[in-house]
């Protein structure tokens, strides 16, 4: 049986996700919600590791789960509060002087809302302690006058969580870490002896 288009789109119940409709939020600085021009759902991979034992083969199984950094441009203002609110939140990870602070003093969340058409949520995306990692130079030129002046920056962060609200207000579904948990302190006790 051939393809059918009208098949297919009608598995899409409203419409295709739009990549435009998106805000990203920054508790700190509220400011800048409307201010990324573009922006990066988060992914994650589960890394690996090949396990042996004597002559059977090899096994791989997964050990842990990585998140990389996620990139956001920003639409530059005339009063320089966009970049005064990137460089302060830069300066709280290490300041100018070289020295670094404490993590409590620089992570916070983020939040990626992306809508539908309607204007009603899709997904949110919570990365969690984040920081800002890298920030680019701003490119400023002469020769094009209509240009919008913006700047890239690289958020790193612990982990992410996810909320799918299917264009409604209530959550569909919940996925991700958002407790995540540090460390898990082993039991009080001696081991058990399998041998005598």
């Amino acid at each position: 049986m051939g393809f059918n288009v009208e098949q297919f789109k009608g598995y899409f119940k409203s419409d295709f996700a739009k990549s435009a409709l998106f805000e990203v939020f920054f508790p700190t600085f509220a400011d800048l919600r409307f201010q990324v021009s573009s922006a990066v759902l988060p992914g994650s991979t589960v890394g690996t590791d090949v396990f042996t034992n004597g002559p059977y083969r090899p096994i791989e199984r997964p050990i842990t789960r990585g998140y990389s950094a996620s990139p956001f441009n920003f639409i530059l203002d005339n009063e320089g509060r966009c970049l005064s609110a990137l460089n302060s939140m830069m300066d709280s990870v290490v300041d100018p002087d070289g020295f670094v602070g404490y993590p409590v003093q620089y992570e916070s969340n983020a939040t990626i809302t992306h809508y539908n058409q309607s204007g009603g949520k899709v997904s949110t995306y919570t990365l969690h302690d984040c920081f800002i990692s890298s920030i680019s130079d701003v490119n400023l030129d002469w020769s094009n006058g209509d240009a919008v002046a913006s700047v890239a920056c690289t958020l790193s962060y612990k982990s992410y969580s996810m909320s799918s609200f299917g264009g409604s207000g209530s959550v569909r579904a919940r996925f991700g870490e958002a407790d995540i948990v540090d460390k898990i302190e082993p039991e009080n006790k001696a081991p058990k002896l399998f041998y005598s």
